[in-house]
């Protein structure tokens, strides 16, 4: 894996420093290094990695940004958005965005929570997400339960300050709830 992240690194580095004419070349290949993790053609293989073609470019936008300047802590994930030039960000997220969500079975039906009705308020009300009171929220429905349990996990901890209502809702869930909700989001 560490091989196939230096390889793709490169590969974008070398791309980006040959300068203005190859810049489409440079967001083209930065947005073809995502799929080694993220799933080429379909979902990631480990559900602990999010789905992100079809995500809102808005969200997507944000996230890139959180991982340059580590508002967001991921080696692999700051490394790969540093590598996008500031001025590309948005219109990497845009070409991912613009691509299907990738359909994927094996996630059953799980029985709607009471408290989700919280979350649509934000995340719309089929949670394909959407512009939300403190910028653009994520889709939720088909993404992986692990991850949606993980992410949610984050915000009860308040290690993602900035996202006070995220928190505040988070903190508000015992982890039992969490998870019903995260089965029933990855069910649909």
């Amino acid at each position: 894996m560490k091989r196939v992240f230096t390889g793709c690194l490169f590969l974008i580095v070398a791309s980006a420093s040959q300068g203005p004419s190859l810049a489409a070349d440079a967001v083209d290949g930065a947005v073809a290094s995502c799929w080694g993790c993220h799933g080429a053609g379909g979902p990631p293989k480990d559900p602990t990695i999010p789905i992100i073609q079809g995500q809102q470019a808005g969200y997507l936008e944000k996230q890139l940004h959180d991982f340059r300047s580590g508002e967001r802590d991921d080696q692999i994930m700051s490394s790969m958005a540093e590598s996008i030039r500031p001025q590309d960000v948005a219109r990497a997220s845009a070409m991912i965005a613009a691509m299907p969500w990738p359909l994927r079975g094996g996630d059953a039906a799980a029985s709607m929570p009471d408290s989700l009705g919280a979350c649509q308020s934000c995340h719309g009300v089929d949670l394909t997400g959407g512009p939300g009171p403190e910028g653009v929220a994520p889709r939720l429905a088909g993404q992986f339960a692990q991850y949606l349990e993980a992410q949610m996990g984050v915000f009860a901890r308040g290690e993602r300050p900035k996202a006070k209502t995220m928190t505040l809702m988070m903190k508000s869930l015992d982890a039992a709830e969490r998870g019903k909700i995260a089965k029933y989001l990855a069910g649909l």
